[in-house]
């Protein structure tokens, strides 16, 4: 799964979610809350559904069909903590859940890149094997190294720019990207939870 790092401003309002109405049949708006639950006493899940259309069309005859369609987002966060995750499918579809939150709870959650002090916390944490990095140097040179030793790593991020990090945890990868976006090759709800709340609390 793909997730956006947030910034959040105001994160207890983000609880305010859970005195919106849910509705599990197809609404008209454009983005609507399908899910809310806490799960594992302090980390809240939320789930938006966005609603789109397929255009088919040709190029004689114009737009032909419209096929309605919805996908699901997941939303994580922690009440006291001042990042979040969303999950990414893509940029159009994460503005349009940003606005619709912000809207709802006035907890202001915008979109953040991740800078050397945030990969630092987070590969401290996570405590796995880097197999692959990513960085640019001062003069702008591209660099991309497979299995990089901890003392490597460390001298490489005082004087250099991360880019991406992938990381081997527990047999799970996790891929952290200067833009913002965490990928992780796991969907389990359980990984998800402890992966989750391990990157928010290492980097608050």
């Amino acid at each position: 799964m793909n997730f956006s790092l947030l910034k959040v401003d105001n994160p207890n309002k983000l609880k305010s979610l859970s005195r919106n109405k849910i509705n599990f049949f197809k609404k008209q708006e454009d983005v609507s809350l399908f899910h809310f639950n806490k799960i594992d006493n302090d980390l809240y899940h939320a789930v938006f559904n966005i609603s789109d259309e397929y255009q088919v069309s040709t190029k004689k005859l114009g737009n032909q069909h419209n096929y309605i369609y919805s996908s699901l987002i997941n939303f994580f966060f922690l009440p006291e903590n001042k990042y979040a995750f969303m999950e990414y499918i893509n940029k159009e579809y994460l503005e349009e859940v940003l606005t619709d939150v912000n809207k709802r709870t006035k907890a202001s959650l915008s979109k953040i890149e991740i800078n050397n002090s945030l990969f630092k916390l987070i590969y401290n944490d996570l405590n796995g094997t880097i197999k692959k990095l990513k960085y640019t140097n001062e003069e702008d040179e591209f660099f991309d190294l497979d299995f990089v030793t901890n003392e490597k790593f460390l001298g490489i991020i005082n004087s250099n720019i991360i880019e991406e990090l992938t990381v081997l945890v527990e047999n799970q990868f996790i891929t952290i990207n200067k833009n913002g976006r965490v990928s992780v090759d796991n969907s389990e709800e359980q990984f998800l939870v402890t992966f989750t709340k391990r990157i928010l609390n290492a980097i608050n």
